[in-house]
């Protein structure tokens, strides 16, 4: 799902579909299919659909959650696979990136292994080094 920006919404306005596609930058047939299909709330359906700003919230935040991947400490995501991975033993390393994170400065580390899957790197950003 793209990242649609919802602090562009405003909640006590009520915006219909030519607004939500020039606010998104979408197509009119997604606002409509938002409707039909997925149980975005319509205040008034006629010619032009209204709908509230809090309900197209609501509606954009619950889409996101729906679709995040929860992973455990030692999974990784696999773009390829689209699924929490544990990677095949003995192919993680961690490599310092050069970059400096967080108020306290610290070093960022990422974690590379290998798909158990598919067999493609992995990568998983770590705030401080961990050791296994």
């Amino acid at each position: 799902m793209p990242n649609y920006n919802i602090h562009k919404i405003k909640s006590r306005r009520s915006y219909n579909l030519s607004e939500i596609v020039s606010l998104f930058g979408i197509n009119r047939k997604t606002c409509s299919r938002w409707i039909k299909n997925e149980g975005l709330k319509v205040i008034k359906e006629d010619v032009s659909s209204l709908i509230m700003g809090s309900d197209l919230k609501d509606f954009i935040i619950k889409r996101r959650a729906e679709k995040k991947i929860p992973l455990k400490e030692n999974e990784f995501l696999c773009f390829k696979c689209h699924k929490a991975v544990i990677p095949k033993t003995g192919s993680e390393r961690i490599v310092k990136t050069g970059k400096r994170i967080g108020k306290e400065n610290r070093e960022q580390f990422q974690k590379i292994a290998i798909c158990e899957l598919c067999g493609r790197k992995i990568y998983k950003y770590l705030g401080v080094c961990q050791k296994d």
